[in-house]
């Protein structure tokens, strides 16, 4: 896996924090919490009613999207695996035979590495790398005999590549399946509902309501943020990582 920093998320974040702060303190300036103190108890059950709808809705989510995000990570070590063996029992054949087959399989992996890689990280299919298997594919089931004792090992190496080729779609599908958005809204609308009651709600001491405020802001940032971010495990903070691809060799 890989790790990046979102630099620009935290920057709007703090932004908008420091604009949510000033605006709290011009309302404790013209007595809206006052206001607000008188429904302190409604407060309270709105707030913990949220929280708890909030947290079933979360842990389903992010269950669901982790477990999604794991399956990308194994169909990748798998489909790698594969071709390592497809290679390796290819030497097996005649030295034409074993040639043909690593050239498809060289380019095969470079597009998926340069173009596919991030086209799905993009939400999209690359059709040259659909090609470029299908050479691959051809390359294998096509090849050339020249020995009886070939043979057995010919139909290992078809059985493997049709393997490989489930295990090529199951990725590209996995990769490509996205949260549904009435999903992915629901939660966030539900976060910012919690927010709000935090904002409003009519702290005693200033300076405990926008630390409380803060450290609600930024859990729920948080909590966002690994949602969104893990829903796609090719592009994002934290990565799936292609390096299956580049360690194959060839």
């Amino acid at each position: 896996m890989t790790w990046t920093i979102p630099a620009e998320k935290v920057s709007k974040t703090g932004l908008w924090l420091a604009a949510a702060l000033a605006l709290s303190a011009v309302l404790r300036q013209t007595g809206f919490y006052n206001f607000a103190a008188r429904e302190v108890e409604g407060l309270n059950v709105l707030i913990q009613l949220v929280g708890d709808i909030y947290a079933v809705l979360l842990a389903f989510t992010i269950f669901v999207i982790w477990g999604q995000f794991t399956e990308v990570e194994y169909c990748v070590m798998r489909e790698c695996n594969l071709l390592d063996d497809l290679l390796r029992f290819s030497n097996y054949l005649n030295a034409d035979a074993h040639a043909e087959i690593r050239k498809a399989m060289a380019n095969y992996t470079r597009q998926v590495l340069r173009y596919e890689w991030p086209a799905l990280g993009d939400g999209r299919k690359d059709q040259q790398t659909d090609e470029l298997f299908s050479r691959f594919v051809n390359a294998v089931v096509q090849v050339k005999l020249q020995s009886d004792e070939e043979q057995s090992m010919y139909s290992r190496l078809v059985d493997m590549v049709q393997e490989t080729s489930q295990r090529r779609d199951e990725r590209v599908a996995k990769t490509l399946t996205r949260i549904p958005p009435t999903i992915s809204s629901l939660v966030t609308t539900i976060a910012r509902v919690l927010l709000l009651l935090v904002f409003v709600y009519p702290f005693h001491h200033w300076l405990a309501g926008a630390a409380c405020f803060i450290l609600v802001a930024v859990v729920l940032f948080l909590a966002n943020l690994v949602m969104t971010d893990t829903d796609n495990p090719l592009k994002g903070i934290w990565n799936v990582s292609p390096q299956p691809f580049s360690d194959l060799r060839f």
